[in-house]
């Protein structure tokens, strides 16, 4: 029996036979977006232990609710005053405790303080968001978006609220 016979591997560089016209365009665009900000290192953001979690009753049912914080990311960036902008995502953990065939929403109340270098509180602010929960849905993970400036000596810390 003969052996096939194997010609040798050819390529073919087709990307040349493309316009350059169009990727130096999009080159171009992707360079424009670059320059938009310096990101930096993010302040340290806390919690303290008898503030990540709670419980809650519901908007309209009165269903209780288990809250907790479930993570929180940050982007942030240094301003031309040599602040830094923080942008967080604040996750949670939302779990109705009771069975409910009703639609329902639960608010969420955040504290937030900027504490300076010698631990003393300089601004603060308070969150409130509304998430839903559908009917027979027991667990929620919203995502609440913060933005916030502090100095580069400061941090965040975040608390969840009692409900007023």
């Amino acid at each position: 029996m003969k052996s096939p016979v194997i010609s040798p591997m050819t390529t073919h560089l087709s990307f040349l036979k493309t316009p350059v016209a169009p990727l130096l365009g999009i080159a171009a665009l992707l360079a424009g977006c670059a320059g938009k900000g310096d990101l930096v290192a993010c302040p340290q953001v806390t919690a303290p232990l008898d503030t990540v979690n709670g419980y809650q009753l519901s908007d309209e049912s009165a269903a209780v609710v288990d809250m907790r914080f479930n993570g929180v990311s940050a982007v942030c960036e240094a301003l031309d005053n040599g602040d830094i902008r923080m942008d967080l995502a604040i996750g949670m953990k939302l779990k109705r405790l009771e069975k409910n065939n009703l639609d329902d929403t639960v608010s969420i109340y955040i504290a937030t303080a900027v504490v300076d270098a010698d631990d003393k509180v300089v601004g603060n602010d308070r969150i409130v968001y509304q998430a839903g929960i559908q009917a027979d849905s027991a667990l929620k993970y919203p995502v609440i978006d913060y933005r916030v400036t502090v100095k580069p000596d400061q941090r965040l810390v975040i608390s969840l609220l009692p409900a007023p």
